[in-house]
């Protein structure tokens, strides 16, 4: 055999592992799993470019407006317009998980779920702050925007870290099928009288590291989605949502350290 014709040979040979690798990672560099956590403190959600329909400083001039001059309607616009850019948040987030390639329908289901019940509570929120005729009633009701809802500490939070735990699980379920593709290519080449001592040793180490990935996230969604405001003003989501972001940035590098060893087999066998 010419030495095009070897080359061309191993390229067929890898393949399918190739292919699976560069789909895991196409998988890992989605949205949600690119970035380390949602701006939730910004009140901007990384879902595509920066909004100005939800970014805080869309409300800004409202509230120097009502810190000036205290009206009724000065207020009612701070109101209305802390309302409206949750509920473009809110539309943000339903077309993430619509069209998110990762999401089990049971968790999109439970997402939308929660998305729709804020926003029905929302415009009925705003439907009572458009009657409001006193300050203090304006100001109670501005209170529930942020006490009663919670969409940037906390449903921002559930979407991105439930959809970035089911990412995970389909890298994971990738990165498998390319681990078992590569036990089938050390077979043959042990049979061949290949040394395949290297490539065993990658591709153990890349079967732990998937392995690790799953478990890391596994759970994820059932803590993280019956969170509730209530919780959050009580202190006992905080805790909980910051494990879970630490479950999937764990889980990211444990993704990204699997591609590495399975590029390491691939090494070991071609070399």
């Amino acid at each position: 055999m010419n030495r095009h014709a070897a080359s061309t040979s191993r390229l067929r040979r890898f393949a399918g592992p190739m292919t699976g690798i560069l789909l895991a990672l196409a998988v890992v560099a989605t949205p949600a799993l690119a970035a380390s956590a949602p701006d939730a403190h910004a009140g901007t959600v990384r879902v595509g470019e920066p909004n100005q329909l939800t970014d805080r400083a869309r409300c800004s001039a409202a509230w120097l407006a009502a810190a000036a001059d205290p009206t009724v309607e000065n207020y009612q616009k701070v109101g209305l317009c802390e309302i409206d850019r949750r509920l473009a948040t809110i539309d943000r987030l339903g077309n993430a998980i619509e069209t998110s390639r990762a999401l089990t329908d049971d968790h999109q289901a439970a997402l939308q779920a929660i998305l729709d019940g804020s926003a029905e509570g929302l415009r009925a929120l705003r439907a009572e702050i458009e009657a409001d005729t006193t300050i203090p009633e304006l100001r109670q009701d501005i209170n529930s925007i942020f006490e009663d809802y919670r969409i940037y500490v906390l449903v921002v939070r559930q979407v991105w870290l439930v959809t970035a735990a089911d990412t995970v699980d389909m890298a994971g379920a990738r990165l498998d099928e390319t681990a078992a593709d590569l036990a089938v290519l050390i077979e043959r080449a042990e049979a061949a009288g290949q040394d395949v001592t290297e490539a065993k040793a990658h591709l153990e180490a890349m079967e732990a590291a998937v392995a690790e990935a799953l478990a890391g996230v596994d759970g994820v969604a059932d803590d993280v989605l019956p969170l509730t405001p209530a919780d959050w003003n009580a202190g006992t989501a905080g805790p909980v949502l910051r494990e879970a972001r630490q479950a999937v940035v764990d889980a990211k590098a444990d993704l990204r350290t699997a591609m590495a060893e399975a590029r390491q087999v691939i090494a070991a066998l071609a070399g």
